[in-house]
């Protein structure tokens, strides 16, 4: 996230999730986990500072990442993608965004239902013609959002960290958007990928921005819309560019 959004503000429906999950047993919680080549922060271009996590996405030129449209200003260039990043060494090389693309209702109310942004990236410091997917050995196939009690593995970089944490979890739905409840996913993780087999199924994003807190994760209900959207970014367009997201409000009781 560009500037933290998931505050200790706990609403009546993320304390209810929680409790449930703790009559279902103990609940699932984000542990440092080896770094997956496909994933990997968002950093602000020459800073060692990352903001956001992304994931490689399957596509024809092997040259997208998708990550949640909140953590994007501007047309993206002030970003660096390090897939597989871990412990200070990026393996796999720096990728700057050069095009952003985001869903027309993103652009219009910043509905968090359309809180999924697809970035094209280019090898920094190179003219070597290489695709981040082809450097990382694939990306994640986009798929519709999950049904409830899906086994999702959600991924993300936190701020204050410098390897990935990763948890396993099923999903349930609040208002329409997926949940996760998971303790330990916090700022930072906006954007990690929740991947189910080879498809990447839904991300920290959507409803608050992800979250009002570490330990229940939302995600923007993947469909038809999404699915434009990447078929946008193959097709090579017009990239757009995206105002600083607002804040989110956390007012939900």
């Amino acid at each position: 996230m560009l500037t933290p959004t998931r505050t200790s503000v706990m609403g009546a429906v993320a304390v209810g999730m929680l409790l449930a999950a703790w009559v279902a047993g103990v609940p699932a919680t984000a542990a440092p986990a080896a770094p997956d080549p496909r994933v990997g922060p968002l950093f602000l271009a020459g800073t060692p500072i990352h903001v956001c996590t992304g994931s490689v996405l399957d596509s024809t030129d092997g040259d997208l990442v998708l990550t949640a449209a909140h953590c994007i200003a501007g047309s993206g260039g002030a970003l660096s993608f390090a897939p597989g990043y871990d412990r200070g060494v990026a393996p796999f090389g720096l990728w700057t965004v050069s095009q952003i693309y985001v869903d027309p209702a993103w652009l219009e109310s910043q509905d968090p239902q359309h809180d999924y942004a697809v970035l094209r990236v280019a090898p920094s410091g190179t003219t070597v013609p290489a695709s981040v997917e082809s450097v990382v050995g694939g990306g994640f196939e986009l798929a519709p959002a999950p049904e409830a009690e899906t086994t999702v593995a959600v991924t993300g970089y936190p701020t204050l960290g410098d390897s990935p944490v990763s948890c396993t979890a099923a999903t349930t739905s609040t208002e329409s958007y997926p949940t996760v409840v998971c303790d330990g996913l916090g700022d930072g993780t906006s954007g990690g990928p929740w991947v189910a087999g080879p498809r990447v199924v839904a991300l920290v994003g959507g409803l608050d921005h992800g979250g009002c807190t570490d330990s229940v994760s939302y995600s923007p209900a993947f469909g038809a819309a999404t699915l434009d959207l990447l078929q946008r970014a193959e097709n090579r367009g017009a990239g757009d560019s995206t105002p600083f997201a607002l804040p989110g409000t956390c007012t939900r009781s």
